[in-house]
C-alpha cells in the first residue's frame, strides 16, 4: 500500500515538472515572435504614398440630372384618386366612431348600479317574507327554544 502512494506521487511529481517545462517552452517562444514584431514596427520607415496619375486630370462638370417624377395623382386636389381616398377615410373614421359608441354603450352596461339604486332594492326587497331568511337573532332563537320546551312539557 506505501508502495502504491509513493509510487504514485512520484508519478504525479514528473507529470508537473514536465507540464511546468513545456509551458516555460512556449511563453519563451511567444516572447521571442512579440519581440520580432516590436523590432519591426521600430524598423519600418512611413513610406511615401506613390502617385498613381502623373497626369493632373480635371473633374468634369455634370450637366446632367435626373428630372423629377411626376407627383401621384392622390396629392391633387379635386382628382378621382383622391376622391376615392376622401371616401375611405370618411369610411374609416365612421368605422372608428361606431366602434367607439359600441364600448361606450358595453362600458355603461357593466357599470355597476349607483348606490341610490342598490338602498332602492334593499329596502323593496326587506318587505318580502324571504327577506330575512338566513339571518337569525337571538329573540327569534329564544323563541324557539321556548316553544321547544313547551312541546317537551306537553310529551309531544
Amino acid at each position: 500500500m506505501f508502495e502504491t502512494l509513493t509510487a504514485g506521487a512520484q508519478t504525479l511529481l514528473w507529470l508537473g515538472v514536465g507540464l511546468v517545462m513545456a509551458s516555460s517552452i512556449t511563453l519563451h517562444r511567444l516572447s521571442r515572435v512579440a519581440a520580432r514584431a516590436v523590432a519591426r514596427e521600430t524598423d519600418a520607415a512611413p513610406r511615401r504614398a506613390a502617385e498613381l496619375q502623373d497626369v493632373a486630370l480635371e473633374r468634369e462638370q455634370r450637366a446632367w440630372a435626373p428630372r423629377d417624377l411626376p407627383r401621384p395623382l392622390t396629392a391633387s386636389a379635386g382628382s378621382r384618386a383622391a376622391a376615392v381616398l376622401d371616401a375611405e377615410a370618411a369610411r374609416a373614421a365612421l368605422r372608428q366612431a361606431a366602434l367607439e359608441q359600441a364600448m361606450l354603450a358595453r362600458a355603461e352596461a357593466q357599470k355597476p348600479p349607483s348606490i341610490d339604486t342598490a338602498r332602492t332594492a334593499r329596502t323593496a326587497s326587506a318587505d318580502s317574507e324571504y327577506a330575512r331568511m338566513g339571518y337569525v337573532d337571538d329573540a327569534e332563537i329564544e323563541a324557539h327554544v321556548r316553544q321547544l320546551l313547551t312541546r317537551r312539557a306537553a310529551g309531544e
